[in-house]
């Protein structure tokens, strides 16, 4: 990332608290605003603790500050022996996101502990407009264990709460909707679905909040490096949030000191916009450091995907149904992105080692899919193959190929991988330090091979993709495959994401089903090798949407990589719908959440990188909604040729999803569209610039 600014407002050192302004016996540090506010003391007993005002609400009560280690305890027995104040401001450009440019604002507070023992750590607090960060640092030389971390958010009232099961293993699962008071060993299952190593009363971050006064907060944790993954202990009759690190060992993670943990992060604003438009968790991470990022391109793509999950075919070449990556089919979806303007083709199944217990080996096709000959046949056509690394968890098998598979896709030209790690790894969580260690691998050493990454069954985001902007994407969360396979996300799911998963980063939804309820599947019968015809499917599963609804979430869901999922034949069902999916971009100048509520509805609005053009997509949950869309956000004084993709009037995600119609006008910054977005429903809107 290219910084285009960095201005250093003022930078005071203070020392002791003489002149630190004072609450409580505190020391209170505010935004550059003014509106949010952190407040640090230590107690009577030595206890660090911190709080959060927003509008003059208190958002965290007094909540503990505590990390244990073998270089020190800092639990109680505390005191101040130094603080250090300042403030930064700086505009940086983003290889890719949401803005073309980033503001970093923010005055930071640094206080220096020493325990009983004389020993010492830094609690940094950094408050910005949109939130709070706040992290460890150890100080000294050498190793240091550490063997927990006890920072708690003690919420200073029964918010209503937006949350999925935490775990040390799994990010798939179902958002619930409750006050904090409502998350119970009970709830907790129901988010689960089963039982398989969820906190016994916990949740994941993201989880997102309302508090009484109407506003919204935001968990989180940033520049996730060297350190487990977190999930966040919660205790009822306290209103309490406690870090609970991932980890089945005494000692959590062994670090080089000194050592910054991760940043702990509260987002909180009076818009519900707030969560979808902050970039503190970027700015939360260092600069990047790849001195030419050329060759990262944000792109839409399809692929030999979509048909697997409908088991239209199969990913093993030796299963009982048709093998999916044959060198002519992948030819067919190559053809079809060429001609639609997409930049990729992503395969899975092509390699050999499909089948659950086989060893994959990254760097051996199987017979019937000609590599050599189609990445030739892509890059005639302006198409580029994206790779596929699935793991099925052998994480040591992936570690042992790793440079050679990245180095055997270097010499094919193949600069985009998605990579897997479905199922149990052995003797680790997927949120374990040695796993995070491994993801973040990924992204370094893929950098040194022009390697964009992909990952699926990921640690959740934490920013580090402003660092290694080659960390295109992520899944973690429940995504649109869990439509084929099983009743589906439910109908608030959607509404959900934009507040919760999307609040941590780039997430790779793969959006844009067209044939929701698989007609075309069914006729086509699934066939098996042998000709007879595929009984074992239950085709009553589908996706629970409307058309508009799917065009919606290529604005609605941010990624600089979006999926344009379905069948080819699906589109071409549809070519007047497919055109959105043609024009929408994927990398963006600005972004606008004009209106929603969490789980509920919500509307984003997004500025073209590369042009004047404006896209707005909105989606409901089973409710229908009407919207007055102002299009204030638009230049004044321009005419625009709105082109809008909506529900039709008979339109219901479980009766008739494919019902929309496609309205066209010229309109101005003026102007304010009234909009039905039917049960389960949406719509589109490109906004072209005359």
């Amino acid at each position: 990332m290219k910084r285009i600014a960095s201005v250093v407002a003022a930078i005071v050192l203070l020392m002791g608290c003489a002149t630190i302004e004072s609450k409580s016996g505190g020391e209170s540090l505010k935004s550059p605003d003014g509106r949010t506010e952190v407040t640090f003391e230590v107690n009577e007993k030595g206890e660090a603790l911190y709080s959060v005002t927003f509008a003059s609400e208190e958002i965290i009560a007094p909540s503990k500050l505590s990390i244990a280690t073998s270089c020190g305890e800092f639990d109680e027995g505390l005191e101040v022996v130094e603080t250090q104040r300042s403030t930064f401001s700086e505009v940086w450009e983003p290889v890719w996101g949401q803005y073309a440019e980033i503001a970093n604002h923010y005055n930071e507070l640094v206080v220096t502990l020493q325990n009983s023992d004389g020993e010492s750590i830094d609690i940094t607090l950094r408050a910005f407009d949109d939130g709070v960060a706040l992290r460890y640092t150890l100080h000294g030389e050498g190793e240091c264990d550490i063997y927990g971390e006890a920072t708690e958010f003690r919420m200073a009232s029964d918010c209503m709460a937006h949350w999925m099961a935490g775990s040390d293993d799994d990010a798939e699962f179902n958002y619930m909707h409750t006050p904090l008071s409502g998350i119970t060993p009970e709830t907790m299952q129901q988010s689960a679905g089963r039982v398989k190593d969820i906190l016994e009363c916990g949740v994941a971050t993201p989880v997102a909040m309302k508090s009484p006064a109407g506003n919204y907060i935001a968990l989180h944790e940033a520049a996730l490096w060297s350190y487990p993954g977190m999930a966040l202990a919660f205790d009822a009759e306290e209103r309490t949030f406690t870090t609970e690190l991932s980890g089945n060992d005494d000692v959590k993670s062994h670090v080089e000191l000194p050592f910054s943990t991760p940043w702990r992060t509260i987002i909180v604003g009076d818009r519900v916009g707030t969560l979808v438009e902050s970039s503190m968790v970027l700015n939360l991470n260092e600069p990047c450091k790849l001195e030419d990022t050329s060759w990262i391109k944000p792109m839409k793509y399809v692929g030999v995907w979509w048909e697997m999950h409908l088991k239209v075919s199969i990913w093993d070449m030796e299963g009982k149904y048709p093998h999916s990556a044959t060198t002519e089919n992948v030819k067919k979806y190559i053809d079809f992105a060429a001609e639609n303007g997409f930049g990729g083709v992503l395969v899975e199944g092509w390699n050999v080692g499909w089948g659950w217990g086989e060893r994959f080996d990254y760097s051996r096709p199987y017979p019937d899919f000609d590599i050599e000959d189609i990445c030739r046949y892509a890059e005639a056509r302006g198409v580029e193959l994206i790779g596929h690394h699935e793991t099925y968890a052998n994480v040591s098998n992936y570690d042992l190929q790793m440079e050679d598979a990245y180095t055997f896709y270097e010499a094919l030209g193949v600069n985009n991988v998605k990579t897997g790690y479905v199922g149990s790894i052995e003797g680790l969580n997927h949120y374990d330090r040695e796993m995070v260690d491994h993801y973040n691998r990924t992204v370094v050493d893929g950098a040194r091979h022009k390697l964009c990454i992909d990952i699926h069954e990921p640690i959740h985001s934490t920013g580090i993709c402003r660092t290694y902007p080659n960390l295109m994407s992520a899944e973690g969360m429940r995504g649109q495959e869990w439509h084929a396979w099983n009743a589906g996300n439910c109908i608030d799911h959607n509404p959900t994401l934009p507040f919760t998963r999307n609040v941590a980063g780039a997430m790779d939804f793969t959006p844009g089903i067209f044939d929701l309820r698989y007609h075309n599947t069914i006729n086509k019968a699934a066939a098996t090798a042998d000709g007879s015809v595929n009984t074992e499917y239950d085709y009553t599963f589908f996706v629970n949407s409307t058309l508009a609804h799917q065009l919606a979430q290529y604005v609605v869901f941010y990624s600089p990589i979006q999926m344009a999922a379905d069948l080819p034949e699906n589109y071409r069902e549809h070519d007047d719908a497919l055109q959105f999916i043609r024009d929408v971009p994927v990398d963006w100048a600005t972004t606008k959440c004009l209106d929603g509520e969490i789980g509920d509805y919500v509307v984003t609005a997004r500025k073209d990188k590369y042009s004047d053009d404006w896209y707005v997509g909105g989606i409901t949950d089973g409710e229908r909604r009407e919207v007055s869309l102002s299009l204030d956000f638009l230049d004044a004084d321009r005419t625009y040729r709105a082109t809008l993709y909506r529900d039709g009037n008979n339109a219901s995600w479980d009766t008739n999803p494919t019902d929309y119609i496609i309205e066209q006008a010229d309109v101005t910054s003026a102007d304010t569209l009234n909009i039905v977005m039917a049960p389960g429903g949406g719509f589109a809107i490109s906004l072209k610039a005359e």
